[in-house]
């Protein structure tokens, strides 16, 4: 495999690594190329020189660049411009930043009372603590999660909160399974 890697690196190193095609335009340009010396041989062969300062130029001048330099005070006005839209914008994000983590902070509150709720409503209703070990099994949480969301310390997830109040809404007493 070594040898193999070698000796593709040594064929592109001579030119041997070249395609046909590559090889086909190398031809024909060099063909092209004689035709055209053959042809300025045959023709006189003689170059026209061109006398000195020679220009398409109006005058004979060559113009100066068109770029329009700017001043030291343009450009710090500029800069204070483009400073204040990005100040204005960094403003814009973090206000909708604040606004998002102020809508996520609501929806987590409205759960965690929904929570003790209805979670507070079954431990009265049924204040067993094998009846509340039976709804943890029942919902895949351990008994002290749901305990913790009772008393308002933890937010179960949003996929959870809905099979555990389909679970409290259709719980049996005594029943197992």
């Amino acid at each position: 495999m070594n040898e193999i890697l070698q000796q593709r690196i040594e064929s592109v190193q001579v030119g041997k690594n070249i395609t046909h095609a590559q090889i086909e335009a190398k031809r024909s340009l060099r063909d092209r190329l004689e035709r055209d010396l053959e042809d300025f041989l045959a023709s006189g062969g003689k170059t026209q020189v061109l006398p000195v300062g020679f220009t398409h130029f109006k005058d004979g001048l060559i113009p100066q660049r068109k770029t329009r330099t700017i001043s030291e005070k343009e450009r710090l006005e500029k800069e204070k411009l483009i400073e204040a839209k990005n100040q204005e914008i960094r403003e814009y994000k973090e206000a909708i930043k604040a606004q998002r983590r102020l809508l996520a902070k609501n929806k987590r509150d409205a759960q965690i009372k929904e929570q003790v709720a209805v979670l507070g409503r079954f431990t009265n209703k049924h204040p067993s603590k094998d009846d509340f070990k039976r709804l943890a099994e029942l919902t895949g949480y351990q008994t002290r999660h749901l305990r913790d969301a009772a008393k308002g310390h933890t937010k179960l997830g949003c996929e959870k909160w809905v099979l555990v109040k389909k679970v409290i809404k259709n719980f049996k007493v005594g029943v197992k399974g």
